[in-house]
């Protein structure tokens, strides 16, 4: 509060102290230039002022009166100052300064052509005090007084002209500066959009992928019960009771896991996998999972180095599996799947699964999110996902990237 306080007494002493020496220098301006006009006295040795100097002298202290709201109105500056210069025949003092504050916030055409003319009136006025020196003839050295004319006029312009561009150079770095942190500030929120963004898509796809596919086989495991209890076979009715435990306890685990991982994470890594992929393990576990939830499966699994491939690469495969079994079990007719996976570095990974479809009725997507949970995994790698409808059979066909480093 105190620092706020003296910076503005500090501004407040510096703008008058800038307003008292512009109206002092005005002051100079104007008595050096009525000595340029002979009829400013009423004899040559210029010992008494005569009325139209006593005027012009009234008239440049008047303008002087100006200069203190010389930001707020140059307009008004321009326009009395140039009647002095050019019509009074006095100095362009207030021209030029109301000139100054003109061309630093020029921005449309109109505006430059006041300005132009405010400097060709700068010129005129020299003329003016020029022919002036030339009627004094022998009182004056006539050389000296023009030499001294066209100094100050030109040094009058070169000052306009140099503060004003450089004032306008200047706001225009301020305002480019500005632009930089408002873009680096835009850029920063889209980025922070874009990282809770990433971990909503990796929130959904660890809930999906594990979760979710519990949640099904346990789905379909209680389908099983149901049918198990019309048939009163109490062996068939406990195995299918272990088997729901079974799936329950390991949807609870991978909750677990799920909850863990982003805990400790957090927004650092929110794309690393709660579960280190096992290789060639992962994919043996999970089709046997599916085997016992009643899938016939046929598998060709044809792969080279595969327990050494990328985490990301062997986590793809295993969720693409996944979902593409379980969407097997959900819409084919007989519960058959041929499986065929194949790759090896350098190569890619190819996967195909074909099933029979339920030819006496439409073919049924679902709710389509696993096949597009599908797409999106295999292009996260830079893969494609294609699936066919032929005449019987549902096909679909991901293709997945093995880059060797």
């Amino acid at each position: 509060m105190t620092r706020t306080i003296k910076h503005r007494i500090w501004s407040v002493l510096q703008q008058t102290l800038t307003i008292a020496l512009m109206m002092f220098s005005g002051l100079i301006v104007a008595v050096l230039a009525s000595m340029s006009a002979p009829e400013n006295y009423t004899d040559p040795t210029m010992q008494e002022v005569s009325d139209l100097g006593a005027m012009r002298a009234a008239l440049a202290l008047l303008l002087l009166l100006f200069i203190p709201w010389y930001r707020k109105i140059p307009l008004v500056l321009i326009i009395i100052g140039g009647f002095y210069a050019v019509i009074v025949q006095g100095d362009p003092f207030v021209l030029a300064i109301g000139l100054t504050v003109w061309i630093v916030r020029a921005q449309q055409r109109w505006q430059w052509i006041i300005a132009f003319g405010g400097l060709a009136a700068i010129l005129l006025n020299m003329g003016w005090h020029i022919f002036g020196v030339l009627r004094q003839g022998d009182h004056v050295p006539t050389a000296e007084g023009i030499l001294i004319i066209l100094i100050l006029g030109f040094a009058a312009i070169g000052l306009v002209l140099s503060i004003s561009l450089m004032t306008r150079q200047r706001r225009k770095i301020d305002q480019a500066h500005a632009e930089v942190e408002a873009v680096e500030h835009d850029r920063d929120v889209i980025s922070s959009e874009m990282t809770r963004q990433t971990e909503r898509e990796y929130l959904a796809r660890e809930v999906h992928d594990t979760l979710a596919q519990r949640l099904t086989a346990l789905s379909l495991q209680t389908g099983q019960m149901q049918k198990s209890l019309t048939v009163t076979d109490q062996g068939e009715l406990a195995a299918a009771l272990q088997e729901t435990k079974h799936y329950s306890d390991q949807a609870l685990r991978d909750l677990r896991t799920l909850v863990s991982s982003l805990r400790d994470q957090g927004e650092q890594e929110p794309l690393v996998p709660s579960v280190a992929p096992a290789g060639f393990q992962d994919l043996r576990t999970l089709l046997d999972d599916a085997a016992q939830q009643g899938l016939t499966i046929h598998p060709q699994v044809l792969l080279d180095s595969y327990d050494s491939a990328p985490d990301e690469l062997q986590r793809a495969v295993l969720r693409i599996s996944q979902e593409a079994l379980t969407n097997v079990m959900r819409h084919s007719a007989d519960k058959t799947v041929h499986v065929r996976i194949d790759g090896q570095p350098g190569h890619g990974v190819s996967l195909e699964f074909t099933n029979r479809t339920n030819s006496t009725q439409h073919f049924d997507r679902g709710t389509g999110t696993g096949l597009l949970g599908i797409t999106e995994r295999a292009q996260l790698l830079g893969g494609t996902a294609q699936e066919a409808l032929l005449e019987e059979h549902f096909r679909l066909t991901v293709k997945l990237p093995w880059t060797v480093e």
